[in-house]
C-alpha cells in the first residue's frame, strides 16, 4: 500500500468537498430516527467517485483502519457506529475490506442530557483507494436532536448489519492459545454450513483492545468446520492472558457477513 498524500478536509453539516481529484466527493453527517432502545441515530456518509474505495474497521492486509475522533463534541455521553457490511475487494493483489462509492455509517448516539441536543464534532482519518490508497482527514460537524425523523439511507444500512451467530448456523466455536515470541498463536474451530453459491470465504478477527494486533486468518473448510489460525500481538510484543470474549469473529463470504462476539477456550 501507498500512503504518499495527507489529505485535509475541512467539512461543516452537509457542504460538499472539492476533492474530485482525490476520489472524495462527499461527506456530511445526517441525523435521522432512533434504536430500539431509545438512542438517537445519525449517521456519516461518504461518497466516493466511481472506482474508488473506503475502508472498513479492520481493513484488511493493507489497509488503513478508520480513526474517529468525538472528544470535542457537546452533550454526548456515547457514541457507537454499526458498521454494514463490508465486501472484500482486491488492491494491487492485496485482500482488503470495504465499501465502494458509498459508505453510509450509522451512529448510535446517547446524550448526557436528553432534553438536549448533542452536537456532534468529529475528527475521522479515513483511507480512499483507486490505483493507489491515501488517508483523508474530516473535519465534520452536526447537531442530533434525538426526535428527527427516520432517514432512509439509514433504514437501509441497518438492514445491511451482520447475521448473528445464531442465525448464521453457528453450533459450535473453540479457541485455544498458544505462546510465540511476541504475543500469542491462536487456532480457532468455527461449525457452520457455508452460504450457497459462494466459493471465497474471508474469516476476520478483532481483539477488544484495538492495540492488540491481529494477523490475517489463514483457513481452511472442511464440510462445515473450518479450522483457522491467527497470531495477536499486544504493544509489549510478549505472551499474554487471552480471555475469548475478547474476541469478535467475522466471517465474510459474498454478500453474506455473520459477526460472532466470543471463542471459547478449554
Amino acid at each position: 500500500m501507498k500512503f504518499g498524500l495527507a489529505l485535509c478536509l475541512m467539512v461543516f453539516g452537509a457542504a460538499p468537498l472539492r476533492a474530485q481529484e482525490f476520489g472524495l466527493t462527499g461527506a456530511q453527517i445526517v441525523q435521522g430516527g432512533q434504536m430500539p432502545d431509545g438512542r438517537a441515530l445519525a449517521a456519516l456518509v461518504l461518497t466516493l467517485a466511481p472506482g474508488w474505495k473506503t475502508y472498513w474497521r479492520s481493513p484488511g492486509e493493507g489497509g488503513l483502519p478508520p480513526e474517529f475522533d468525538w472528544s470535542a463534541s457537546t452533550n454526548l455521553a456515547e457514541i457507537t457506529p454499526i458498521w454494514p457490511n463490508p465486501q472484500v475487494f482486491d488492491v494491487g493483489g492485496i485482500a482488503n475490506i470495504g465499501y465502494e462509492e458509498t459508505l453510509v455509517l450509522p451512529l448510535a448516539i446517547t446524550a448526557k442530557t436528553p432534553a438536549l441536543p448533542v452536537l456532534l464534532q468529529g475528527n475521522i482519518t479515513i483511507g480512499v483507494c483507486k490505483d493507489i490508497c491515501m488517508p483523508a482527514e474530516l473535519a465534520l460537524t452536526a447537531q442530533v436532536t434525538g426526535n428527527a425523523p427516520a432517514l432512509q439511507i439509514i433504514d437501509a444500512a441497518l438492514a445491511q448489519r451482520p447475521l448473528s451467530a445464531q442465525n448464521a448456523g453457528v453450533s459450535a466455536l473453540s479457541c485455544t492459545a498458544a505462546d510465540i515470541k511476541d504475543g500469542l498463536r491462536v487456532q480457532m474451530t468455527l461449525t457452520m454450513p457455508k452460504w450457497a453459491g459462494i466459493a471465497a470465504e474471508t474469516v476476520v478477527v478483532e481483539h477488544a483492545d484495538r492495540k492488540i494486533w491481529a494477523s490475517a486468518v489463514q483457513m481452511q473448510r472442511a464440510g462445515d468446520v473450518i479450522s483457522a489460525n491467527f497470531d495477536l500481538v499486544p504493544p509489549q510484543a510478549k505472551p499474554f492472558a487471552l480471555n475469548g470474549g475478547d474476541l469478535r469473529i467475522t466471517l465474510l463470504a459474498g454478500a453474506q457477513v455473520a459477526e460472532i462476539q466470543g471463542c471459547q477456550i478449554p
